[in-house]
C-alpha cells in the first residue's frame, strides 16, 4: 500500500526505531567500541591505522580518473562553461596520506541502522539477493573493524567526501535528506538542476571519487575529510546507461523490489567510477571519519 505521504510502506520501515531505540541502545552497542566514550573517538592502534592507509592506497584510481566533478583548475567545479572546464582540468592527486581516523560511537544511529539491516537482510533471505562486490569492501580490509559485514545482503563500506563540518554533523545526526542534491556533483540543467540518480545519498567505492567533494580545513588548508560508511545495499538496481528517469528510479527503490542504486558507468560507458545511491538515511551508518592530505 501507499501511505498518506505518497511512499510505499517500506519507505517507513525504520520509523519504529523512534519508539524502541531507548530500549535497544545498550543491547546493540558493539563490543569493540571503547567503553564509556561516545561520539568521535580517535583511533591510535598502529595496525588499524596502517589498514586505513592501505585502504586509501588500494582504492585510489591512478589513471583515467578525472571527471567533471573534479572541476576546473581556474574556476573550480560547476563554475565555468565546458570549453574552459575541459581545457583547464583540475589535477587529480597522485595519492592520499592518512593523517587521523576517528570511530563514530553513536548508539542512536547504530540502533536505527541495526533495525534497517535486519529488515533488509530478512527481505533478501525471502526474495533473493545477488552479491555485488565493491572495491572498498574487499575481504582484505576486514581488519578495519571486528564487526563483520554481511555480504549476503550487500552490506558495504563506502566513502562519502564533504567538508569537515559536514562530516562531523553527519556523524552526529546522520545525513540530512533535505540537503541531498545540494552538493558538488554535476547536475543536469546546471548547478540548480537534478543529480544523475535523483536526490539521495551518494557514496563511492574509491577514495579518488569521494575526494572530488572533500572540503579543506586547517591553517594551511592541507587536510581533507571523508567518511567511511557502512551501507546496506541489499538488492541494488544496476544502471548501466545515461538515459535515467530519477523519479522512476527512486520509486523503484522506495516502493519497489530494490533497496539501492548501483550506478555503473564503468562497464558500458567506460567512465572512471561507479557510485552507490540510497534514499533512506537509515541504510547508512557513518562509521569512520578520515582526515588525510593529498599527494600532488
Amino acid at each position: 500500500g501507499v501511505c498518506t505521504c505518497g511512499h510505499g510502506a517500506r519507505a517507513h520501515r525504520t520509523d519504529v526505531a523512534h519508539r524502541t531505540v531507548q530500549d535497544m541502545l545498550l543491547a546493540s552497542r558493539p563490543s569493540h567500541w571503547k567503553t564509556g566514550l561516545t561520539g568521535l573517538v580517535p583511533i591510535d592502534d598502529a595496525d588499524i591505522l596502517s589498514q586505513f592507509q592501505f585502504l586509501l592506497d588500494a582504492t585510489h584510481l591512478e589513471s583515467d580518473n578525472w571527471t567533471r566533478d573534479r572541476g576546473c583548475a581556474l574556476h573550480g567545479p560547476n563554475n565555468c562553461p565546458a570549453p574552459c572546464l575541459y581545457a583547464n582540468k583540475a589535477p587529480v592527486p597522485k595519492g592520499y596520506r592518512l593523517v587521523n581516523v576517528w570511530r563514530n560511537q553513536n548508539l542512536a544511529l547504530w540502533a536505527r541502522y541495526g533495525l534497517m539491516r535486519g529488515t533488509i537482510l530478512h527481505e533478501c533471505s525471502r526474495r533473493g539477493c545477488t552479491p555485488c562486490s565493491v572495491e572498498s569492501s574487499a575481504p582484505i580490509f576486514g581488519g578495519l573493524d571486528t564487526a563483520a559485514l554481511m555480504p549476503a545482503a550487500n552490506e558495504w563500506r563506502l566513502f562519502h567526501g564533504t567538508s569537515e563540518a559536514n562530516c562531523r554533523a553527519i556523524c552526529s545526526t546522520n545525513f540530512n535528506l533535505t540537503l541531498t542534491g545540494t552538493g558538488g556533483s554535476w547536475k543536469t540543467g546546471g548547478p540548480g538542476g537534478t543529480a544523475l540518480y535523483g536526490p539521495g545519498i551518494y557514496l563511492s567505492e574509491r577514495i579518488t571519487k569521494a575526494d572530488e567533494y572533500s572540503g579543506r580545513s586547517g591553517i594551511f588548508q592541507e587536510l581533507h575529510y571523508a567518511l567511511l560508511c557502512r551501507v546496506m545495499g541489499g538488492r541494488p538496481t544496476v544502471c548501466l546507461e545515461n538515459e535515467i528517469d530519477p523519479d522512476i528510479l527512486r520509486m523503484q527503490v522506495l516502493s519497489g523490489p530494490f533497496h539501492s542504486v548501483l550506478g555503473d558507468r564503468v562497464t558500458k560507458l567506460r567512465k572512471p567510477f561507479r557510485e552507490v545511491v540510497v534514499y533512506d538515511k537509515d541504510q547508512v551508518y557513518p562509521e569512520f571519519l578520515i582526515a588525510y592530505s593529498r599527494i600532488m
